[in-house]
């Protein structure tokens, strides 16, 4: 059966505990949760105590299981050793992958960290998954899955985003080289069809951070997407969205699930 997830950004400001609660109340089996902060309003939850117990607790309480762990990005000057507390955590929770944006334009020093990143997180049984983004120092397809490869880490791989795929200028038919083992997540959401209008990065961040369309709302090509990617790989709806922003937790995830499952559904994937 394949997995419908909902990634940590669309409902981020409902910190973990809010999340998996939101996501038990929406129907969701599985959460994403971002548990290693990125912005300053990203709640600690590695170490605090009691947050652990909250999060672990409410997990077992609603049946909701954790898929991916946002988000570690890789810099130049990324302390791997320093992420052993939240990857254990992961571990503990149950999760499958950690989502790693690369940040670092240097293709050796990134090389490094991600094969020390992948080693570590690797030996609490986490896969670690390269994701590309147009304003990122990875910036396409072809770029993630060179990392994905050079690093010969049997726990490296890729998650795929839709928008980012879109808005790096590719195509699902891209996928067709790429080894089916290194699709391992999709980033699920849609958006208006991409146009080459030499948007800035900070635009294209925005979009991706407040502006993405739920599936079947927009017109990107989620059918062909799925049709190229593995039949059971795990979807993760990422579609944080400023229009839904009043709204609680729940009923964002409720709306995201409800136009998954009916765009899944008029595909004949359901």
């Amino acid at each position: 059966m394949q997995i419908i997830s909902l990634a940590a950004l669309t409902i981020l400001d409902s910190g973990p505990a809010g999340q998996v609660s939101a996501c038990a109340q929406a129907g969701f089996t599985h959460a994403g949760l971002r548990l290693n902060p990125l912005l300053a309003t990203d709640q600690s939850v590695a170490g605090d105590h009691a947050k652990e117990a909250e999060v672990e607790g409410l997990m077992a309480e609603t049946g909701v299981k954790l898929l991916e762990v946002g988000v570690f990005p890789v810099t130049a000057t990324m302390d791997v050793e320093a992420l052993r507390p939240v990857l254990a955590l992961s571990q503990r929770l149950g999760g499958h992958f950690i989502v790693c944006p690369i940040e670092d334009p240097d293709e050796v020093r990134r090389l490094d960290t991600f094969s020390r990143l992948c080693d570590l997180a690797g030996s609490y049984g986490l896969g670690a998954l390269v994701e590309f983004n147009p304003y990122s120092g990875c910036r396409s397809l072809g770029e993630a899955v060179a990392l994905a490869t050079t690093v010969k880490r049997p726990n490296a791989a890729l998650v795929l985003d839709a928008l980012h795929l879109s808005r790096s200028g590719g195509h699902p038919r891209d996928l067709a080289g790429v080894d089916p083992a290194l699709l391992q997540l999709v980033h699920f959401c849609d958006a208006p069809a991409f146009k080459a209008d030499g948007r800035s990065a900070d635009e294209l961040r925005r979009e991706s951070r407040t502006a993405r369309l739920l599936p079947g709302e927009g017109e990107l090509w989620l059918e062909e997407l799925l049709e190229a990617l593995p039949r059971d790989i795990p979807i993760s709806i990422e579609a944080p969205s400023a229009r839904h922003a009043h709204l609680p937790a729940a009923d964002r995830a409720k709306l995201a699930l409800d136009a998954t499952t009916a765009f899944l559904r008029k595909i004949g994937r359901a």
